[in-house]
Order: C-alpha cells, then structure tokens, then sequence
C-alpha cells in the first residue's frame, strides 16, 4: 500500500485529515484509498454529495473539523520543536502498517531523528489497565527494561497505568522508549498524565 511517494499536496492533505479523522477509521481509509487524500479534503470543503459511508449528520462533523484544520500551521509548529509528519509512501513509513489495510494511520507525527521504520522493525508496546495495581505496574516496568535490555524499542501510550512515564523512563536507562500519543506530538493523553 505504501509504494507511491506521497506529493507535497497530498502530504498537505493527509496533515489536516489528521485533525479530521479519527484513528483507525476505516471508511475513512477507504476514502483516502480510493479517492486520494487531496481529493477527499477538497470534498470535505465542498457543497458536493457526501461520500459513501457514512450519515448526513456525521458528515457535517467531519465537514466542521475539516474547516477548522491549519495544516501549514501544524507542520510550522512541529518543525519549531523537532516533530515531523510521516506518511505512507515516505522512506521512514514503517511498513508493518499497511498491515492494517484502511484503518493504517492517516499519518504519525514523529519527533526525534532516528528513522521511524527502523525502530518499528524491532519493537514492542508494553500495555495493560490504567487502573492498574502498584504490583502490575512495577511488573510492567520490569518487563519493558528487560525487554530494552534485549534491544526492542519499548513503545508505550504514556497514559497512567501500565503505560505510565515510569515504565518508559525504566526502558529508557538502557534502550530508547517511543511514546505513542493519540493527540500526536505535542504531548501525553490525557491530560493529567505526569511526563
């Protein structure tokens, strides 16, 4: 699925989806797989007929978020703290992805430079209840340094729980964590969350 080299236009376009999206949307994915991500940002800002799949009501919402995005601005701030965006057909997409088929990521806000690929080629998340025991999550802490220790990049939510900061920062003594965000690059959900 990750073949063709994205476009400055449709790199532009997969940015503000990101804000429009939800992961792992699959008719979404159809979309961007039958009709191209330009093509369906520009049917979001259109009066055209909605595209299959999904309810008038819906629609709207998507329309609204769709109004809403700034994806110059985005690339502007995640530039100005390191981040980048990553895309299906980049160099550093990791492939393992498209595995997903239309619910694969829209795209990943990376921060750091190592490639992205290369870390996804050996990793593992280490994940479990957020209303986990001390018990469970000093196990967990265990289990992700063992594991760093070995040579996998642990990658973790960050949220509390399993995947607390903790459990990263215990890998990251001797292998390198990759916390995963859902809100991207900015920081850990929710918002509680100590880092």
């Amino acid at each position: 699925m990750s073949a063709e080299l994205p476009t400055d236009e449709d790199r532009l376009a997969r940015v503000a989806l990101t804000r429009v999206l939800e992961p792992g949307d699959e008719v979404g994915g159809r979309w961007l797989r039958e009709a191209g991500a330009a093509e369906v940002l520009r049917r979001l800002g259109s009066e055209e007929k909605r595209l299959s799949g999904v309810t008038a009501r819906r629609w709207e919402g998507l329309r609204a978020r769709a109004a809403g995005a700034c994806p110059e601005e985005d690339l502007e701030v995640a530039a100005s703290v390191g981040a980048r965006f990553v895309c299906p057909g980049d160099a550093e997409w990791p492939l393992s992805l498209d595995d997903l088929g239309d619910a694969r990521p829209v795209g990943l806000w990376v921060r750091g430079r190592p490639s992205l690929r290369m870390w996804a080629v050996r990793s593992v998340a280490v994940v479990g209840a957020r209303a986990c025991t001390q018990y469970g999550a000093h196990m967990a802490a265990d289990l992700g340094a063992g594991l760093a220790e070995r040579g996998w990049v642990v990658v973790s939510g960050g949220a509390y729980g399993v995947t607390a900061p903790r459990t990263a920062k215990r890998s990251e003594r001797v292998g390198p964590p990759w916390p995963c965000w859902p809100a991207g690059w900015t920081g850990p959900t929710p918002a509680g969350t100590p880092s």
